[in-house]
């Protein structure tokens, strides 16, 4: 498995992606937030990086295992 990076959505949920769009533009030009589909609610949402620091572990585990779909594009 390759790194994956664990965010949150706009209505709170955690879970991770393999690849966060246009990560290395950084957020000074794009701002933090990038649309993604999130698998719990399955809609399009703005999703920003967690602070995986403040998060638990259970929490970290779940969100590694909900794994966002990959972008076809």
């Amino acid at each position: 498995m390759g790194q994956r990076t664990v965010v949150r959505c706009a209505e709170g949920h955690l879970f991770s992606t393999g690849a966060f769009p246009m990560q290395h533009l950084g957020a000074g030009r794009l701002g933090p937030g990038r649309l993604i589909r999130c698998p719990r609610c399955g809609r399009m949402r703005s999703s920003v990086p967690a602070d995986v620091s403040a998060l638990t572990a259970p929490q970290l585990a779940r969100a590694l295992r909900l794994e966002a779909a990959p972008f076809l594009a």
